[in-house]
């Protein structure tokens, strides 16, 4: 192993005004037609709680227009609904997805699982929105029982869009998460943190394989890590045959409730989109 160096991101904002939202799930008539550019409406749900007012980012995002078009999203796909979807993607996540009849027949295996999309929506979710990784983007993290996800918007010249680039297929996934032990993001287990040593996640070293698929994920050489929505540290150290980043533990101590625990990365400097891992954090 090198010697282990301490990478921070461009943003150092450690906390910021969060917005929760407890959701009912909401299901309506399926469609298999496109809709407008325009982000689709949502069904009427009940009232917002927020813990503090919203912040714009500099360029105008806000965190409650960013939990806005994540419901959006998600709803999406709790009505089965992927061509809305597919419009609400980011031009960079949809070059990754492909065009949006491919998204459509990917996008539940791939993206969100229509069951996590109902309890994310439901009563016991809890959405919450905090600084990106960068001045325009907003961090989104979702929370139902022991699952956990989280997307980074961002503001486009279309508007308020979602960095979501999927999730690699089995064999193919390049990275996985070790503790907690959730193992790479397709067939990940649900799994408590060992409380005792840094959260980890693990790159593969692709070396020059990027022409298997390495080009759409990417080989980070920085990430930026979140316990919620509060950015703490990552450290990283190579081998050989891999890439570990730790992530510490000692300022958002994880308990019995669940939180998110997100890495996110720019895929490449050649395509304009974040990719995010994100596995449920708590102990046993």
């Amino acid at each position: 192993m090198s010697q282990k160096t301490t990478l921070r991101t461009v943003s150092t904002a450690l906390a910021a005004s969060t917005v929760v939202l407890l959701l009912a799930g909401c299901v309506g008539q399926s469609s298999s037609e496109p809709s407008a550019s325009t982000p689709p409406a949502s069904p009427s749900r009940p009232s917002v709680t927020s813990s503090a007012p919203a912040s714009p980012s500099a360029d105008g995002v806000s965190e409650s227009e960013a939990v806005s078009l994540v419901e959006d999203y998600l709803t999406a796909f709790q009505e089965e609904r992927f061509a809305d979807a597919y419009t609400l993607l980011s031009e960079g996540a949809q070059s990754i997805a492909g065009p949006a009849e491919r998204f459509a027949d990917t996008a539940v295996g791939g993206f969100v699982r229509v069951d996590d999309a109902t309890g994310y929506l439901g009563t016991d979710g809890v959405i919450t929105a905090g600084p990106g990784p960068v001045d325009d983007a907003v961090l989104v993290t979702a929370v139902a029982d022991r699952h956990a996800d989280a997307w980074i918007v961002r503001d486009t010249p279309e508007g308020p869009r979602i960095d979501d680039a999927g999730v690699p297929l089995t064999g193919q996934s390049p990275y996985e998460w070790v503790n907690p032990a959730s193992g790479p993001e397709d067939i990940r287990d649900v799994t408590p943190v060992d409380p005792t040593a840094p959260a980890a996640i693990v790159f593969a070293d692709r070396g020059d394989g990027a022409e298997d698929g390495a080009s759409l994920v990417g080989d980070p050489d920085q990430i930026v890590a979140y316990i919620g929505t509060t950015e703490v540290t990552a450290s990283a150290a190579a081998s050989e045959s891999q890439r570990r980043w730790d992530i510490a533990l000692d300022s958002v101590a994880p308990s019995a409730d669940v939180q998110p625990l997100t890495v996110a990365w720019r895929v490449s400097d050649d395509l304009d989109v974040w990719r995010t891992s994100t596995t449920p954090l708590y102990t046993g």
